[in-house]
This record gives C-alpha cells, sequence and structure tokens, in this order.
C-alpha cells in the first residue's frame, strides 16, 4: 500500500472554506434582495419570511437530530421515541428561545447573568442539535464512501499481517529445521568419528553417542510437530486471503465478512498458543548453554557442551518471541449507527482549532481513522443550518432596547408602591416631612422609591444609623417595635410630596 499523500490542510480551516462560499453567495442575495427587491416591503420581509425560514430550519435540525437520537436506540419501542421526541424538542425550543432573547449588550448592564444564562442554553442546544445533525448528513454524504476505502485500507492491513505471521512461523519453522539437521549430523559423527563432546573420546556406544541420537529424535520430532502446525496456519492463512480477494466492498455483506476473518484470526491465534509451541521453549530450554554441562544419559551425568546448538536455540526462542496474535477486524459499517456516532464524534474532534489533524482526499486515506474532505464537508452542512437558524432569529428579532419606565408606569407604581411601603415610617412636621427608615428594613423596593425621591430632589438625608433614643417621642410611639434597630431619617419636601400623593389618589 504505497498512496502517496499530497499537501494536506488544517480541517478547521477547510471547514472554514466550506463556510465561506456558501455564506457569501446566499448573504449577498439576501441583502441584495432586501435593498432592491423589497423596498418598502423590508418590514414584511423581517416580520414574515425570517420567521417561516427560523421555523423551516428548525423542523429540519430537529428531524435530523431526532434522527441521531433514534439511532442510539435499536429496541423500536415507541415510548423511547416518544420521548427522544420530547427531548429534541425541547432543545430544539431551547435554542431558538435563547437567540431570540440573547442581546450582547445586556453583558454590559446589570443583566449580565441573564444574558450569560442564555448564551449557556443557546451553546449547550446548539452542540447537542449539531452532534446528532452529524449523524444524518455524514451518512447521507461520507458514510458510505468511507465505509468502502475503510474495508479496503483494512483488508490490505489483514492481508500484510497474515504475511507478516505467516513469514514470522516460517522463520521458526526453518530455525528448527537447522537445529535437527545439525543435531543428525552430530549424531552420526559421534558414531563414526566421535569427540563431538569430548574430542578425547572414541566413537563407540555409550552415553555421548546416545545423548546425540537422542537430541536428533527430539530435534526431529518437534519439527514435523511444528510443520504440521505450520500447514495448518498456512491453509487458514490462504483462505482468509482468498475471502479477501473475492470480497466485493460495494456489493457483499460487510458484516459477514468480519465474522468469517474474525473465526480464522482465531484459528489462527489458537495455533500460536498450540501445546507444540508452548512446549517447545520448555524442552529447547534443557539443551542449550550451561545446561549442556551437566546432562544425564543412560543413567550417567556426562557434559557435552555445543555452542552451536545454543545459538540455533537462542534464534528459536527469539522467533518464537517475536510471534504476535494477530488482532480482530473492525469493518466500518455504514448502516450501524453506533459505529456511526463514534465516526461522527472522531470528525468532530478532528476539525477543533487546536487538532493537529489533517484533511486528505478520499484516494489518499493510509488510515481507517483520517479525516477526509467529504467528512468536512458532511458537519459543515450541520453546521449551515444552525447557524441560519441563528441569522434568521437575529433579522427577525426587534433592535435591543433597554429596560425603562415612562411616567404613567412610574405613577401606577408609586400607587400600589409607595403610600403602603412609607406608610409606616413617614412623619409630618411644620415645614417638612421626616421620613425614618429602619435600616435593617431597607430592602429593594425601599432602595428604589428613596432613589426616585432623591432624582428628583424630593428628600435629603439629614442622619444616618440614628439610634432609637435620638428619636424624638412622639417617633419612637410609632417605631416602638424597631427600638432596637438603626435608623436613616430624611427630610422629604412636603410640597412635592403632597403633589405626589394628590396625583396618585387621582390615578
Amino acid at each position: 500500500m504505497n498512496y502517496k499523500r499530497n499537501k494536506t490542510t488544517n480541517p478547521f480551516l477547510e471547514l472554514i472554506n466550506v463556510f465561506l462560499g456558501i455564506f457569501i453567495e446566499i448573504l449577498t442575495f439576501i441583502r441584495d434582495f432586501i435593498r432592491n427587491g423589497l423596498g418598502k416591503s423590508q418590514d414584511f420581509f423581517k416580520q414574515h419570511i425570517s420567521y417561516q425560514a427560523v421555523l423551516l430550519l428548525s423542523l429540519i435540525s430537529f428531524a435530523t437530530s431526532y434522527y441521531g437520537f433514534l439511532s442510539l436506540v435499536s429496541d423500536g419501542f415507541w415510548l423511547t421515541k416518544v420521548l427522544f421526541f420530547a427531548v429534541v424538542g425541547v432543545i430544539q425550543l431551547a435554542l431558538v428561545y435563547a437567540i431570540s432573547q440573547l442581546y450582547l449588550r445586556e453583558f454590559f448592564s446589570r443583566h449580565i447573568l441573564r444574558a450569560t444564562l442564555l448564551l449557556v442554553t443557546y451553546l449547550l442546544s446548539l452542540f447537542i442539535s449539531v452532534l446528532f445533525s452529524f449523524n444524518f448528513y455524514y451518512k447521507i454524504f461520507s458514510a458510505s464512501e468511507f465505509a468502502v476505502r475503510n474495508v479496503t485500507l483494512q483488508l490490505e492491513i489483514v492481508q500484510e499481517r497474515l504475511e507478516d505471521a505467516e513469514s514470522s512461523f516460517n522463520d521458526i519453522f526453518i530455525s528448527l529445521e537447522k537445529l535437527s539437521n545439525y543435531s543428525m549430523e552430530k549424531s552420526l559423527e559421534e558414531r563414526t568419528v566421535g569427540g563431538t563432546c569430548d574430542e578425547t573420546k572414541i566413537p563407540k556406544p555409550g552415553p555421548r553417542s546416545a545423548l546425540r541420537k537422542f537430541e536428533s529424535s527430539l530435534f526431529k520430532s518437534h519439527l514435523e510437530s511444528v510443520s504440521d502446525v505450520k500447514l495448518r496456519i498456512s491453509a487458514e492463512i490462504e483462505s482468509v486471503k482468498y475471502m479477501i480477494t473475492k470480497f466485493n466492498v460495494k456489493t457483499d455483506n460487510i458484516d459477514k465478512l468480519e465474522s468469517e476473518v474474525n473465526k480464522k484470526i482465531e484459528t489462527i491465534n489458537r495455533l500460536f498458543r498450540g501445546g507444540e509451541i508452548l512446549l517447545l521453549p520448555k524442552v529447547l530450554a534443557k539443551h542449550k548453554g550451561a545446561k549442556r554441562m551437566v546432562m544425564e544419559s543412560l543413567g550417567r551425568q556426562i557434559s557435552c557442551p555445543d555452542s552451536t546448538i545454543t545459538q540455533k536455540i537462542n534464534a528459536i526462542m527469539e522467533n518464537l518471541n517475536s510471534l504476535k496474535f494477530l488482532e480482530k477486524v473492525a469493518f466500518f459499517d455504514s448502516n450501524d449507527e453506533q459505529q456511526l456516532i463514534g465516526r461522527t464524534i472522531n470528525v468532530l474532534l478532528a476539525i477543533l482549532p487546536f487538532s493537529d489533524t489533517k484533511v486528505v482526499a478520499l484516494e489518499e486515506i493510509q488510515n481507517p481513522t483520517d479525516v477526509t474532505q467529504s467528512d468536512v464537508k458532511a458537519i459543515g452542512l450541520g453546521f449551515l443550518v444552525d447557524f441560519f437558524i441563528f441569522f434568521f432569529t437575529i433579522l427577525s428579532k426587534d433592535p435591543y432596547r433597554a429596560r425603562y419606565f415612562s411616567e404613567d408606569n412610574i405613577l401606577e407604581y408609586q400607587k400600589y408602591v409607595v403610600r403602603p411601603t412609607l406608610k409606616p415610617f413617614i412623619f409630618e412636621g411644620h415645614f417638612f416631612y421626616h421620613l425614618i427608615i429602619p435600616n435593617q428594613k431597607r430592602n429593594s423596593r425601599v432602595y428604589e422609591i428613596i432613589t426616585r425621591f432623591q432624582l428628583d430632589k424630593m428628600v435629603t438625608l439629614s442622619g444616618s444609623n440614628v439610634e432609637y433614643d435620638a428619636l424624638l417621642p412622639v417617633h419612637q410611639n410609632r417605631l416602638k417595635n424597631f427600638n432596637t434597630l438603626t435608623f436613616q431619617v430624611y427630610k422629604v419636601n412636603k410640597n412635592k410630596y403632597d403633589t405626589l400623593l394628590a396625583q396618585i389618589d387621582e390615578l
């Protein structure tokens, strides 16, 4: 598999390019349509067409998100469908409501908490909506192509692993064959010439000759057993290669191929873990290195050092250690909703600005997890729908207006609030009214009234934190329930206050 990788781009930039091309065309059309085509009907476009666009796009977003939610379950139970329908509906309503109520200026006013909550609601709803919408668009625009390329890649990888496994096992067989042949030669030499274990010994029947003959038979026996395993492994590997060769990625059943290939891989791994392969290292370890200095033969302890046998056994051990089990395959199935969700999340993470993942063309995929240009386009469409919901909602809603009170609002407010709130604390004098407010009773309503009076220059502060005992007896008599508190004492302009009460009474 020798694909040449062309110049790649950052997936985030690729996504931006996709957006810009579509956005510029549509926004230009909308601008020209509003300025030149509608004229005086601009308000009609804002109030009616924008609302219809938001409704249509919201229905599209709802349907695609609902599809993504349903793909998480396979039971098809009606209650589950109804539950997901309600959940997606709430998410969609939260998305549109948060946009329609959110004004950036509120972040710079006392309504910052409200604006922050709306922003968090919008972003959370947007993330959930887009995440599950991706599943729908990805399946339409990218999943089938990716599935074909993914399976093709994995089949090539499986074939390479099978060839590596077969080659590794052949190395074991060849090393063991060399050991067996060498041992047979030494057995013959010991019988005819002698001196293979001890140069001073002449050829004759004895423990050394018997040891060489035993090793020759032992190694040959293991070679035959390994040869049988080798033939079975080769047959299984050829069977898998044949399945891969005959498989048609576009028409044949992926799940069936995955099941059959994994069964073959299990069989091959069992052969790798078979009794002969597990036993071989233990047997060979008794015939190498220092173990050859004390060996039993015909009931006697003898030594038969042989560095060549030790080297050949070490080579076999290394080959056994390098023999790796084959991993099972998991092909990407574009009809499996769970796999689609997983793939969608991978692509979504890949397009984040801080990700170092590169976007490649479909024919340049070198890894099953590579992100393709088709992936980015599918994800871009998911973002696009929710972006236009945002755009048309902003276009259709009224401009930001700060909260304010009209004169009528103030009088109406004072009618129901000022008189009952201040009645326990207002005292009439010769030239002024005295307003004596317990500090511990200065709630938000009292604070608003005092602030309003100060703006109208109706009150002036004459005493702060005044003790109960410092008040006039007439004041103490009415405030005796607050004798443990301190007070704020204001002088109230008598004419202005009487005028205010007269206006209130006329309402």
